[in-house]
């Protein structure tokens, strides 16, 4: 057992300690001493980061036996250490923490949907809820409630209770272990059964900000932000706005319609690219039956495309093979190869697209099938010469 030491204060965050135990592990070296302030990863909430004599402390975690353990750089000298925290990291960590406490109790108070999950992230936090359904609408009323209870700068109080004493605590959640309880109580508001960091008063939390919600196996996952990484989530967010305002010329409160007004434009601009493609693929296609030559009363059009997708090549070959007697054996080059389509008309049932289109494939080093009248396939990237011999080769040699 180590005894733990949860200060507040930053001035506090420095602690004298005895190492018990030492250990190498797969990591590198780890002290496990008679007292600590440093936080072990535990319940959502990552682990405190700071030195021990000077050394780097990496790693924190708590074995099965409630002993905690310091992943370190190097071992330090003697027994007697002089532990220090990262406050800046701590402080960050006590806000996201205390702020969740609120949020998850606002929602229970206001949509009696009970947190079942938390995560103490990098970038933001998240909490999982038992609702089926959030809206923004709803999740701005949460957030409103919560800021205000913030704002009125409650009493953050730490109780330790035993189990006769447990039932006349209005706890948010039964506490998922037993003996004696440490208990986070905001009075009136909300009382929670938690082994983490937390802040003294509830103003210190600085504000909650709703970041995003989305749908979580069957309930709703809310990703927010606490104190100061609210205040750069809000830099972030006007930064963008204002650049988005000088692109489009337009006032903050003009974007939204300035958005679907280019998103109108877009769509009609899209419509307009897509007949411009179907008119040009159609103008190739005839191109390509014009200028192949019939022989033996049969056009055999082959054709390397290097500037169309291998959707353009799939309709220009079907464009083709609607002509009477023609065959279509067409090329295209993608970032993985080169892709190969083969179709003839219906009126040719001597050729085989698909044994042509294959033999053309295995000789570019790929391979493909499909129907007798329709076929594609796949093959290393070659140089434009070698496509175009193979296509040739298999479109004459294979009837």
């Amino acid at each position: 057992m180590t005894e733990r030491l949860y200060y507040h204060d930053a001035t506090l965050c420095q602690f004298t300690a005895r190492v018990l135990e030492q250990k190498q592990t797969d990591r590198g070296p780890a002290v496990r001493l008679d007292r600590t302030a440093f936080y072990p990863t535990s319940g959502g909430q990552p682990f405190d980061v700071g030195k021990l004599n000077g050394i780097a402390v990496l790693d924190v975690w708590e074995d099965n036996e409630d002993a905690v353990w310091h992943l370190l750089e190097q071992l330090p000298e003697g027994d007697a250490v002089g532990g220090e925290i990262d406050w800046e990291r701590r402080f960050d960590h006590m806000q996201q923490h205390s702020g969740q406490h609120l949020l998850s109790a606002a929602f229970v108070r206001l949509l009696d949907a009970p947190t079942i999950g938390f995560h103490l992230g990098a970038a933001d936090s998240s909490i999982d809820l038992v609702t089926p359904d959030l809206t923004w609408e709803t999740a701005f009323q949460v957030e409103a409630e919560v800021n205000r209870i913030i704002w009125e700068n409650h009493p953050v109080e730490i109780h330790f209770v035993d189990q006769a004493e447990i039932h006349q605590i209005p706890l948010r959640k039964p506490p998922q272990v037993s003996g004696t309880i440490r208990v986070i109580w905001v009075p009136g508001y909300d009382a929670s059964a938690c082994g983490g960091t937390h802040i003294d008063r509830t103003g210190a939390v600085g504000s909650v900000k709703i970041t995003r919600i989305e749908r979580y196996k069957g309930g709703v996952r809310v990703g927010f932000v606490c104190g100061g990484r609210a205040i750069r989530h809000y830099q972030r967010a006007f930064r963008g706005l204002q650049e988005a305002s000088a692109d489009l010329s337009v006032h903050q409160s003009e974007l939204g319609e300035a958005v679907r007004r280019l998103q109108d434009e877009l769509k009609e601009t899209r419509r307009k690219l897509k007949a411009a493609e179907g008119d040009l693929v159609a103008l190739e296609a005839e191109r390509l039956w014009r200028e192949t030559t019939e022989v033996g009363g049969v056009r055999r059009v082959t054709a390397y495309l290097p500037d169309r997708s291998f959707e353009q090549a799939r309709s220009i070959a079907s464009q083709l093979s609607s002509h009477p007697r023609t065959l279509a054996l067409l090329a295209v080059s993608e970032a993985k190869g080169t892709r190969l389509v083969c179709s003839r008309s219906e009126d040719s049932p001597e050729l085989n697209a698909s044994a042509i289109l294959r033999h053309a494939a295995e000789t570019l080093g790929g391979r493909g099938g499909g129907t007798a009248q329709q076929a594609q396939g796949g093959a290393e990237t070659k140089p434009q010469e070698v496509i175009l011999q193979a296509l040739q080769s298999a479109a004459v040699k294979m009837e």
